[in-house]
């Protein structure tokens, strides 16, 4: 269940509120892009289907440089990984989570078929920036 609604922006925490460590509510009003949150999942909605959809958005017009910066749940790089990676390619990335607080870098790559586009991670890309799995 989303605490945030649909489209709204993030609002800062109790405890963010009282921070001395820098204006939460600011940053998160001009940082902070909300326009994609649609707020909790469709109940006949897929990880895979979630999954794709996001590959396309990567890939959208509305993406105008080739960095994409992305936070997230462990488990959710995880079977993006599992998913995206060649099936054959053994790597740590599909048996293991990112720890917390962890950073990775990697190359998602799209190829346009009759079938309908394609997506796959370059496994020479992934690198551990902090942290690891």
């Amino acid at each position: 269940m989303c605490i945030t609604p649909a489209h709204a922006p993030v609002q800062a925490s109790w405890m963010e509120k009282t921070s001395k460590v820098c204006n939460f509510q600011e940053l998160f009003a001009t940082q902070v892009d909300s326009s994609r949150h649609t707020g909790n999942k469709a109940v006949d909605s897929t990880g895979y289907g979630r999954m794709t959809d996001f590959c396309q958005y990567v890939f959208s017009p509305a993406v105008r440089d080739n960095h994409v910066i992305v936070g997230g749940h462990s488990l959710w790089f995880k079977s993006f990984f599992q998913m995206f990676l060649p099936f054959t390619i053994k790597h740590v990335s599909k048996e293991k989570k990112i720890v917390n607080g962890g950073v990775v870098t990697f190359e998602l790559m799209k190829a346009s078929t009759q079938y309908g586009d394609k997506y796959m991670i370059d496994p020479e890309s992934i690198k551990v920036v902090y942290g690891g799995f």
